[in-house]
């Protein structure tokens, strides 16, 4: 086993280093694609967000408030997981799924699912079950975001966004929140892999389903407090409150996790984020696309940090074989 991690160890530091050069990219990408709003910041001195600060204080909050949602969510899909026959300790499993989370920076969020598959079939436990929980997981976190965010911000802020994709995505996240779906991918998962049913293995049912609807649902609001923290530290007088933070942020995210085809929603979910600001809280394009691009960059530093921190705790937590 010892000899095993040894050799899988360069591997990681491969993963780790790409993982990095995609996320600088994703970065890059985001400036660029940006850039034309920037040519409106004349409207930030005639809007009422003219006074800009930052506190460094109130932004490191913001993304302690995001690396707590992070790591929450590595934890529920651990636990997602284990109830469902995995053998990975916690701390493991969630160090593989925010490591995989990077994954979402390439096209078409393969390498987040091959990932987190090839990481646990590699710690001896069934890549099927990984993910049959990890779309269990996602689509449970899509679904309560744009639910929330459709709560909150109700169904005209979504007009500008196009009826259609939403539509389509609500159908298609629907399906996969129903248990003979999962358990179709399951099994599918399975064949594609080679592996049998193992003894303890469970089959995706509605107590997963409603495990990841409450997961999803205890999670939400940790990113709505962190993006109305970060709005707190970057604007004078912010007049955004925390139910309007919440779904701006989550109905964004929901619209970028949507778009298959861009790594980690990048454009999209900032476009939206602009619409849903300025129609949410009447900002103006300016200084929306100004707190998108701030957005982008907090929610990134904050899953390289989670992704560090949980590294550091699966370091430091003795296992069933240490400590005797």
């Amino acid at each position: 086993m010892t000899a095993d991690r040894a050799g899988a160890k360069p591997g990681r530091r491969w993963v780790a280093l790409g993982s990095a050069v995609f996320l600088l990219a994703a970065l890059a990408a985001v400036g660029l694609a940006l850039s034309g709003s920037w040519a409106a910041w004349e409207d930030l001195r005639a809007s009422g967000l003219s006074g800009w600060r930052v506190r460094p204080l109130w932004l490191a909050a913001a993304v302690g408030c995001e690396v707590a949602a992070l790591c929450a969510s590595g934890v529920v899909w651990a636990w997602l997981f284990r109830t469902a026959g995995g053998s990975v300790r916690v701390p493991e499993a969630a160090a593989a799924w925010l490591g995989s989370n990077l994954g979402r920076y390439l096209p078409g969020k393969i390498w987040q699912v091959g990932g987190l598959v090839a990481y646990v079939r590699g710690r001896g436990d069934s890549g099927a079950t990984a993910f049959a929980t990890l779309i269990a997981f996602q689509a449970a976190t899509v679904a309560t975001g744009g639910a929330l965010a459709l709560a909150v911000l109700g169904s005209r802020t979504f007009e500008a966004l196009g009826r259609w994709p939403l539509l389509v995505g609500g159908i298609a996240l629907a399906a996969g929140l129903t248990p003979p779906v999962l358990r179709f991918v399951m099994r599918l998962g399975r064949r594609l892999l080679r592996e049998t049913r193992e003894h303890g293995d469970a089959e995706p049912d509605g107590k997963m389903l409603w495990r990841a609807v409450a997961g999803s649902l205890l999670i939400w609001p940790l990113h709505g407090l962190g993006f109305l923290v970060l709005l707190e530290g970057l604007v004078l007088e912010n007049t955004v409150g925390f139910p309007a933070a919440l779904g701006v942020f989550a109905g964004s995210y929901v619209v970028g996790y949507l778009a298959l085809v861009a790594p980690g929603g990048l454009v999209v979910r900032e476009g939206a984020m602009v619409s849903l600001l300025s129609l949410a809280a009447a900002i103006p394009a300016g200084p929306a696309a100004a707190l998108a691009l701030a957005a982008r960059l907090w929610t990134t530093a904050a899953e390289l940090l989670s992704f560090g921190l949980i590294c550091l705790l699966r370091s430091v937590w003795p296992g069933p074989d240490q400590g005797r």
